[in-house]
Parts: structure tokens; sequence; C-alpha cells
């Protein structure tokens, strides 16, 4: 494994699930479970024995043309959404089939602005704001060495509904609902390993939210990622990520209609890897545009993260 490396995919872990998710019109809320972007660089490699803590912060923002929050009909919703997470990981050194298990539990605390046009029963404009706890996010993950250059893993992200919600048009962070996600994640970096290309494949499957009889759509993610590494601690890249919603969003609540949602990002991403009181730390970076959305958010993310190993 390369020394830069040692550390990175945690921090894939700790971006995933880390951060409260911001996008996906087409899903109830405006907002899916799973964080576009999270995984680009290093995304296969996994990390070696031992427990990690990481600090997840994101901004995104964004508007789109109308969407369902909480059970209400909303035209030109626009949002900004600040959270800060922190991320426990645990990886055993007993291998299980072969391959590097890593478990890992997360717990976001975000801020979040809405402002919109709610259309009944009469035609008004509001903005709403609050802070508050997001959905306890649940992760493991059993990754492979093959050969010298190719590293690949699949993983399993559940969110359970703990976060602070409320019905209505309410700056909720909590998403009343299970969902659940699977994904592989592949890394291949040649020769000297100092160029690398990633590529991450997920399938989100979203419960209903017997609060407003809502049921989102199934969602599927791609993400990308090419880096080349300039010295043993510091990796520049470039990143994208594509999202389509597969299924229609259905349920008494579903007022839009059967909906079905996309949108693409791409940007820079950043990875450097230091040592603080004897201690191995990562610190992450990326920043995304978004283009090409249909009954989707479309905006700006900014994600930093930092790892330590203890």
């Amino acid at each position: 494994m390369r020394p830069h490396a040692l550390y990175l995919s945690v921090l894939s872990c700790v971006a995933a699930l880390g951060c409260v998710p911001f996008c996906a019109q087409a899903t109830e809320g405006a907002s899916g479970m799973y964080l576009l972007g999270a995984q680009s660089l290093d995304a296969g490699i996994s990390p070696p024995p031992g427990w990690y803590f990481g600090i997840a912060a994101a901004q995104y923002t964004g508007s789109v043309g109308g969407a369902i929050q909480g059970g209400v009909r909303v035209a030109e919703l626009d949002k900004r959404a600040d959270s800060l997470t922190g991320v426990l990981l645990f990886a055993p050194k007993t291998r299980v089939l072969g391959g590097q298990l890593v478990l890992s539990v997360a717990t976001p605390y975000a801020y979040l602005r809405l402002e919109g046009q709610i259309t009944s029963p009469v035609v008004r404009q509001r903005a709403v704001s609050g802070t508050g706890k997001g959905d306890t996010a649940l992760g493991a993950r059993l990754g492979w060495h093959v050969g010298s250059s190719f590293w690949h893993a699949i993983a399993l992200s559940a969110w359970a509904p703990t976060g602070d919600y409320q019905k209505g048009f309410t700056p909720s962070i909590g998403h009343d609902r299970w969902a659940g996600d699977v994904s592989w994640s592949m890394t291949y970096a040649p020769g000297n390993h100092r160029t690398e290309m990633s590529a991450v494949i997920g399938y989100d499957i979203n419960s209903p939210n017997d609060a407003t009889h809502y049921r989102s759509g199934n969602e599927v993610h791609v993400e990308l990622g090419i880096g080349r590494r300039f010295t043993p601690q510091l990796e520049v890249g470039l990143a994208g990520y594509a999202y389509r919603q597969v299924t229609a969003d259905s349920g008494s609540g579903a007022f839009l209609g059967s909906l079905k949602g996309r949108v693409y990002g791409v940007g820079p991403a950043l990875n450097y890897n230091t040592k603080l009181g004897g201690h191995g730390i990562v610190l992450l970076a990326r920043y995304y545009t978004e283009f090409d959305a249909k009954r989707h958010f479309e905006g700006n993310l900014a994600l930093v993260s930092a790892t330590l190993r203890f």
C-alpha cells in the first residue's frame, strides 16, 4: 500500500457517512441520504487495522424549481446547509473473507436555511432556519488489495431516523425515514503509484416517511476521481459524480407526481497527510459545481474532512 494512502480510504468513509446530505429534489424534502461526491480519490483503498476518529464539515447552497418539504408543496426553493459531523471507525486485525473490515458510526449536527414560495393554501414567500441533530449513519466496509496496483471494496451503509424532524415547512435536519446504500469502490494505481484512478458505484434504497405518506424513489450514484501525487504527503486531482433516480416517488404525499431526478457535479480534489503528536492525520478537501440538473437541486458543495488514527 502506498505510504500516503494508509488513511485516505478512512476519509472516504468519514465523508460518505459524516455529512448531512443536501441533494435530490425528486426525493422528499429535496434531500437524499447519501452525500454525492463524498468518495473520489483513493476510494477503493481500505485502511490498516486500528481506531480512527474523523471530523467532516460541508456546506451546500443550491436551488430547485419545486419540491415537497415535510408534506408542504414549495416552489422556487433555495437552500443553504452547513454540517459538522463526528465519525468513529474501527478496523479489526482479524481478516474477513481475506479482506479488511471497517465498521463506522456517524452523527451530524447542522444548520439549515430554506426559502421558498409555499403554494397552498395561499401563495406566500417564506423563509425558515434552524439547527439540529441529523440521522445516525452506520457503516460496514470490506476491502481487498489485488496484486500491486488494484484495490477494491464493498460497503453497506444505513441511516436511522434519529435526527430532529418536524412535519411541515420547517428546517428539519432529520429525514424521518430509514435508508440504505450498497456500493462498490475501486482504485487503480499502476507503476510507481504516483497517478491513480478511482470509481464508486452505489445504489440507495429509501423507506416511506409515515408522517407524510411519501416514499422517495431509489437512486444510483457514480463517483469518479483521478489524482496525481506530487509529494509523499500531497495528492491533487479532479473528481466528479453522476446521480440518477431510477424509481419514481410514490405515496399519497407525493403531490408533484411520479418524479425522477438527476444531476452531475465536477470539481477539484485534494488529499494531504502529516503527523500530529505522533499520530497520523489526513486532510481532505473537495469542491463541486453541479450542472444539468432535472427535478433536482443544482448548486455548489464544499467538503473538508480530517481523520486521526489513535
